[in-house]
């Protein structure tokens, strides 16, 4: 195969011709010369052309030369490291634009941690074990229980049994979508909350459909008040929380990620760890209102008028996120067809969006005239369409901005509005281990019905119609934040943790070379920085993955098999596996 080789201006090497003299003489020093040379590779550049190389030129951090071993070779000096590949596949490193690395890691070290499979029993148990290595007073803290309980704890015996576990902590689990939470009576005095307290705005204090009593299941900023109750962690933890989450997803080739949820204590120990050398990824950190935006009572705009205080070559807070509307599984999420017929909700209930059309489209064209991209949750195709709308009017009033927007878990969209996410700019926020035979799946299945849950992420229909789709794990509200496992599903539209027979709208499969742009340089153009990474190209920073096997060898199933063996952000090694 033909290799191509780009270079710098400055210095640029002359060929050397094929009848040159046989006669010995010293080797001229390079023009230019490379900290660190890769070679012997097998490079996907995901260059536009997605061109393969041999070898890389990295010098202070950036790719000074791509192409062919003996092309790069003229950057090699006497103190130059070279490492050979021994024929191993290089990529870009992973963009994960939609993932909570802070709570990842805060839930890594200090919560008691739940399975999403547990069932009431298990979750109980654990609750029950965590308590007694709890020092006396403090709160009970962690998660995740799966949605597949909810039937179970909208009965007011829930709250009963969680009082029992706890034995007199105070306790909080969050749910699987991070959007809800279990309490007990201890947690619900300290919030503040009794049988006579009205559900907040944007929330619900769930109480029993008989008896009308509270049941420990507080639903989206009902859920928001819990975690404000609980108290606050100092900075320094915190820091802590975000070097250990950073270090997972270093593990995984992740080399920059849009933390999707960052209040103004998640921001500080971003950028304490960042004063203190210590955060080795590219931190994106979007200023937002929602569930997990816990200790803040700044508006949206308070937050966004003050981001440029946490801003440096790694902390980039440019972005601002809201929540449209909450989710399926609990009736909260907006559709263009009603859900099914309920008690609770009768037979014509589609769902609510947390604004109405005119605050959306106000808010959206004011933060884009700021200059701050934007992501909005909308979780259903009713919410998808508000959101879209939204964009619209701010293209109209502001002109093409250039800034990447986004709509997150944008997984049902009405056929009519796939077309507008290529028209408006708007990227597709894809976190596709959602799709997975999953207690969330599920959960939708029994508020929509399975035809209706299964038309779910439409990759295809959105690519051909001109969207960019830009991956996101989501981590920790999904348990892994691997890429590998959402390419291999993008790719198969099966759960590639079972293997399991069942594929999930398998016409709407796409290539592996698409999953790997959505995980790569779509996701650096989600972020606005497609011009500093997300390919392997002259000029960009050297974000480099090394993997055991070649992702384009083999079979689609084997994709999420592989392993990262190192990993490298601006040319330094921020991972190697053990041997």
């Amino acid at each position: 195969m033909t290799m191509r080789l780009f270079l710098i201006g400055l210095g640029a090497i002359a060929a050397v011709s094929s009848c040159a003299r046989k006669t010995e003489a010293p080797a001229p020093a390079p023009a230019v010369v490379a900290d660190l040379v890769l070679k012997n590779g097998r490079i996907m550049t995901v260059s536009d052309d997605m061109a393969w190389a041999q070898a890389v030129a990295i010098k202070d951090g950036r790719i000074i030369a791509v192409g062919a071993d003996e092309a790069v070779a003229p950057y090699v000096g006497a103190d130059t490291r070279v490492d050979d590949l021994g024929g191993k596949f290089a990529m870009p490193g992973f963009i994960d634009q939609h993932v909570h690395t802070f709570f990842a890691g805060e839930e890594m070290l200090y919560a008691c941690r739940l399975q999403d499979s547990f069932s009431f029993e298990q979750v109980l148990a654990k609750i029950s074990e965590c308590a007694d290595a709890t020092p006396e007073g403090a709160w009970v803290r962690g998660g995740p229980w799966g949605s597949q309980l909810l039937p179970q704890l909208y009965k007011d015996t829930a709250l009963k049994a969680l009082d029992v576990a706890a034995k007199g902590h105070p306790l909080i689990m969050r749910d699987d979508t991070a959007h809800n939470v279990i309490v007990n009576s201890a947690a619900l005095a300290l919030i503040g909350y009794d049988e006579t307290t009205p559900n907040p705005v944007k929330g619900e204090i769930y109480r029993d459909q008989q008896s009308g009593k509270i049941t420990g299941l507080l639903f989206e900023s009902a859920a928001r008040a819990a975690h404000k109750a609980a108290p606050a962690r100092p900075v320094e933890d915190n820091a802590a929380a975000v070097a250990k989450g950073v270090e997972v997803l270093n593990g995984f080739g992740v080399t920059s990620f849009l933390d999707a949820s960052a209040p103004p204590r998640v921001a500080e120990a971003y950028d304490h760890l960042d004063r203190a050398n210590g955060l080795h990824a590219r931190a994106a950190i979007t200023m937002s209102e929602g569930v997990l935006t816990v200790y803040s009572d700044e508006s949206l705009e308070e937050l966004v008028a003050t981001r440029a205080r946490f801003k440096s070559e790694n902390v980039l807070p440019d972005y601002v996120k809201f929540f449209l509307d909450g989710i399926p599984p609990t009736y909260t999420a907006r559709y263009l067809d009603p859900y099914l017929p309920t008690e609770k909700f009768g037979d014509h209930f589609y769902g609510d969006i947390y604004y109405s059309p005119e605050e959306l489209a106000r808010l959206v064209t004011k933060f884009d005239a700021s200059g701050a991209t934007i992501k909005i949750h909308a979780t259903a195709d009713g919410s998808v369409r508000a959101a879209l709308d939204a964009f619209a009017a701010a293209r109209k009033s502001n002109g093409d901005s250039g800034l990447p927007h986004q709509i997150a878990h944008a997984g049902y969209v009405h056929p009519d509005d796939r077309k507008r996410f290529g028209e408006l700019g708007v990227i597709v926020d894809a976190c596709p281990t959602f799709w997975f035979p999953h207690p969330i799946v599920t959960a939708i299945t029994w508020a929509v019905g399975k035809e209706r849950a299964y038309q779910y992420w439409p990759f295809r229909d959105l690519i051909d119609q001109s969207a960019t789709i830009a991956l996101g794990s989501d981590w920790p509200v999904l348990p892994s934040p691997d890429p590998l496992l959402g390419l291999e599903g993008m790719v198969t539209r099966r759960d590639p943790t079972t293997n399991g027979a069942e594929t999930l709208w398998a016409d709407q499969a796409i290539t592996l070379a698409e999953a790997v742009r959505a995980a790569t340089i779509n996701g650096a153009k989600a972020l606005n920085l497609a011009a500093e990474t997300g390919s392997i190209e002259v000029g960009k920073s050297a974000d480099i993955i090394i993997l055991d096997r070649n992702l384009f060898e083999g079979s689609p199933e084997e994709i999420s098999d592989a392993k990262v063996l190192r990993t490298l952000y601006r040319g330094d090694t921020v991972f190697e596996a053990k041997p």
